[in-house]
């Protein structure tokens, strides 16, 4: 062990070790010991002199010379060429350092883990906030959120506008048969769309929603564009006159239906005043008779 070496890891001392080789030890020497051993960790190579022993046990002369033979003799310290030296301490100091870097490499990593992780999270764009999928809901005329037409996550919607969407012009639409099937479920009132018809709602949405384009409000995903088509389609002002007219036309008919049970009531109860006062007239002239 040289002076070169990490001084500032701890020493590391096994309490059932240490006990089992310094039996031989009295009080005295054991903390004369540990005095020796953490200057060796500290220092390294301490030479054999009695002065500087004593120095750094704080014995003195006489009973360092005992120390030092007894020290020796559990095998702690060996003496080589005039100088002490300890194979155990080396060991116990390598394992140490080892660990030390070990823990140290291990902590750099993980460092470097998260830095690496911030950086990437700050170089990505915001995100878009993207609606889930769900069912059609019933009013989802009105609020714009109609059946999607695909079953594609958020996330891969988002994924899919970013790699660059067609503009509404060039936007290729759902077939007839999937917007007939969503217009069945969020609005109900619009009847089945044949061709013709749907090929104008179609051509009318991406005249309107291209200006918009040009204003700077485009719609970005497929999925919202499907939904804003069958909303446009929904909210068409020519269905929604049908639609009351047909309403109109069903109150109406209610109305002579309870106008026709009120009258056949009227009748019934004409017919059984009738019938209860001819039964009456009879009862009185039988009883004069």
């Amino acid at each position: 062990m040289s002076k070169s070496d990490d001084v500032g890891i701890w020493l590391p001392v096994y309490i059932g070790e240490m006990l089992a080789m310094t039996t031989r030890l009295n009080t005295e020497q054991i903390g004369a010991l540990h005095l020796l051993m953490m200057d060796y960790w500290k220092n390294g190579v301490i030479p054999h002199d009695d002065t500087i022993i004593a120095a750094i046990t704080g014995l003195s002369k006489s009973k360092s010379k005992c120390f030092i033979t007894l020290v020796l003799s559990i095998g702690i310290f060996q003496e080589h060429e005039g100088s002490l030296y300890s194979n155990y301490l080396d060991d116990k100091k390598q394992q140490a350092s080892t660990n030390k870097k070990t823990k140290s490499e291990r902590a750099k990593k993980a460092a470097d883990a998260r830095w690496h992780k911030n950086t990437k999270d700050n170089k990505q764009p915001t995100s878009i906030p993207q609606a889930s999928d769900s069912s059609c809901s019933g009013n989802a005329y009105k609020m714009l959120e109609v059946c999607p037409l695909s079953s594609s996550s958020s996330k891969s919607s988002l994924s899919h506008s970013a790699a660059k969407m067609p503009d509404i012009k060039n936007w290729i639409v759902p077939s007839q048969d999937e917007v007939n099937k969503c217009l069945k479920q969020s609005a109900p009132h619009v009847p089945q769309l044949n061709a013709h018809d749907y090929e104008q709602h179609v051509t009318t949405f991406k005249n309107y929603y291209s200006e918009q384009e040009l204003l700077g409000r485009p719609i970005l995903t497929h999925e919202r564009r499907c939904d804003v088509l069958i909303a446009w389609i929904g909210n068409d002002n020519k269905y929604r006159r049908h639609n009351k007219k047909t309403k109109e036309q069903t109150d109406g008919t209610a109305s002579i239906l309870r106008t026709r049970h009120k009258t056949d009531n009227a009748f019934e109860q004409a017919a059984n005043y009738v019938e209860h006062t001819q039964q009456s007239v009879d009862a009185l002239f039988a009883g004069t008779a």
